[in-house]
């Protein structure tokens, strides 16, 4: 599923968009109790990175494919992100034959 360059940039566009939001409405409720402007954007900062960062694991985590090994107590695992089906195929037949089991 390859995701062209129109949609990852409207994905990206709607991730900044995101955590802008909350930095801005943690922000606004800071000024409400009369915090001043010194010490409320460190913490817009800090929570718009942080939100930035949540918002982006997570859209990796939902358009990626993981191929775990079918071994008993193995841990082995490979992620996929916008592979064709072929390419899912190669990685499942890896995960499930590959050379070292970490079996418990």
């Amino acid at each position: 599923m390859e995701q062209s360059p129109t949609r990852r940039r409207i994905n990206g566009a709607f991730l900044i968009g995101g955590a802008c939001l909350v930095a801005l409405l943690i922000g606004s409720q800071l000024h409400f109790y009369g915090v001043p402007l010194g010490l409320i954007t460190p913490c817009v900062l800090s929570v718009l990175s942080s939100a930035l960062w949540l918002l982006i694991r997570a859209e990796e985590a939902w358009s990626s494919t993981r191929h775990r090994c079918t071994a008993q107590g193995c841990t082995f695992e490979v992620r996929v992100q916008n592979g064709s089906a072929a390419d899912n195929r190669h990685w499942q037949e890896v995960a499930a034959a590959h050379p070292t089991h970490n079996a418990v």
